[in-house]
């Protein structure tokens, strides 16, 4: 009887894609150099050539470097077309296998090729095509570390993060300073440790990547097979505030609000909640926070623009956590300037019948509908 064959790794496919599509663009690129080398050297030939009184011979001859520069160009296109045929034949195939998971059927055909068509119009409109689109718009501007640099990325010590605290604590008014210390001091918060501006990009990367820990409180280890070991979470994003200043006013807008609409901080929260409810998400628009662009930075895995792309994404970084190789990528962005929601999300889970502590405190681009809005907390 025949054993039915395993179902497709959802991490190890999507990982694929990414891996052969920029081996499609390194292709594209040298061919390009080649092809454009080429074509200036005859260029130049005929130019040196032109403004000489030649004979008919020989001014033949130099229409005919012309010509052969620009059919030496048009062949090394075809010849990129055809070298590229069984990337795209696999890819296609691999997007076909990723498709159930984003609730679809099976893809239509490929289109056929064009020698001086762009790779993204050989693929089909729609899912495959745009999954195409997303992942060849970050080629250029993507990050990614290896195993071995990762785990040379610098991790921040407590003492560090505690100057940073106070760094941040001395940037609020007065009256308020106090009890935003007493928020991030807390052994319940990991704002600081997590998206303090003292976190250097390369560990966020890290932390992204291979979900390592910026603070190294969490285990996180290289394993004699390559994989990694990691205790540590990160979803699709890793980031935090750009500078003291940045942290420090969500915080002081916050506390006001609690402080003028209820009192306080469990005041303000026990208002909103029922006796059940243990965690409260708070959003504070960008606006309201006084938040501009330059005040985030961060990192966001490659074609994460849907929840099923996130899901692909997070399931080809659990197949590099196993197997070392090959590491998931990150673009560059800044959540603040990225959002038509942005802002801040404040965390809170409760420590006792009326009291609540700050667990983070981090930029997003969006608003987030689990999460209540400051602005309705009255």
């Amino acid at each position: 009887m025949t054993q039915p064959s395993a179902p497709p790794d959802r991490g190890a496919v999507r990982s694929a894609v990414e891996a052969l599509l920029r081996t499609c663009v390194d292709l594209d690129r040298r061919a390009e150099a080649v092809a454009g080398e080429s074509n200036a050297r005859a260029q130049r030939v005929t130019g040196e050539l032109a403004p000489v009184r030649l004979p008919a011979d020989v001014a033949a001859l130099t229409q005919e470097i012309d010509r052969l520069g620009r059919e030496l160009d048009a062949d090394l296109r075809g010849r990129l077309a055809e070298a590229r045929q069984p990337y795209v034949t696999e890819i296609h195939a691999l997007l076909a296998l990723l498709a159930p998971w984003h609730g679809l059927a099976a893809l239509p055909p490929l289109v056929p090729a064009a020698p001086a068509g762009a790779l993204r119009d050989r693929f089909p409109t729609g899912f495959a095509q745009d999954y195409v689109d997303d992942l060849l718009g970050s080629v250029d501007d993507s990050r990614t570390l290896t195993t071995q640099t990762a785990d040379g990325a610098g991790v921040r010590t407590p003492d560090e993060s505690d100057v940073a605290k106070v760094l941040v604590g001395d940037l609020l008014p007065e009256d308020l300073r106090d009890e935003a210390l007493r928020l991030l001091q807390d052994d319940t918060c990991h704002a600081m440790e997590r998206h303090g501006h003292h976190i250097d990009p390369e560990t966020q990367l890290a932390r992204l990547v291979w979900l390592k820990d910026p603070a190294g409180e969490e285990v996180w280890r290289l394993q004699p097979n390559g994989s990694v070991e990691s205790e540590h979470w990160c979803g699709p994003m890793s980031g935090g505030f750009t500078s003291p200043e940045a942290m420090a006013k969500p915080l002081a807008v916050f506390l006001r609000w609690a402080h003028d609409r209820a009192g306080g901080v469990n005041e303000l929260i026990e208002k909103h909640t029922t006796s059940t409810t243990n965690r409260l998400g708070i959003h504070i628009s960008a606006e309201l926070a006084g938040l501009v662009a330059g005040d985030a930075a961060g990192y966001r895995g490659t074609a994460t623009g849907s929840p099923e792309q996130i899901a692909d994404w997070r399931a080809a970084r659990r197949h590099a956590m196993r197997n070392g190789a090959p590491p998931v990528y990150g673009v560059p962005y800044d959540p603040i300037a990225a959002g038509q929601q942005a802002g801040v999300v404040l965390a809170f889970k409760r420590a006792g019948p009326t009291d609540w502590h700050l667990v983070t405190c981090y930029p997003v681009e969006d608003f987030n509908p689990k999460n209540e809005r400051l602005e309705d907390l009255t």
